[in-house]
């Protein structure tokens, strides 16, 4: 076994076994970037989590950045300018 590997072994050692799902995941996640699948997420515990919590994320990752709404980008970018630069009039 090399130095690196052995270091990695010591290191494991020492997690407390309620800790080692949180290993499993990282290296379940890194053995998936090693074999070149695309990762988008880190991986989380489920449990760790409430439904309601999950479900909000799982909403916000579809957002696109897109608002839909009516707005006056003239008007909106006239009023920011002016708030930037109000202290030089």
């Amino acid at each position: 076994m090399t130095k690196l590997k052995e270091q990695a072994v010591e290191m494991l050692l020492e997690v407390p076994d309620e800790k080692m799902i949180y290993v499993i995941d990282i290296l379940k996640w890194l053995r998936g970037l090693f074999n070149d699948k695309s990762v988008k997420n880190i991986p989380v515990l489920a449990s760790d989590i409430s439904s309601e919590a999950f479900e909000a994320w799982e909403g916000f990752k579809k957002y696109k950045g897109i608002i839909h709404c009516d707005i006056d980008e003239k008007a909106e970018l006239a009023r920011a300018r002016d708030e930037k630069y109000s202290r030089f009039n």
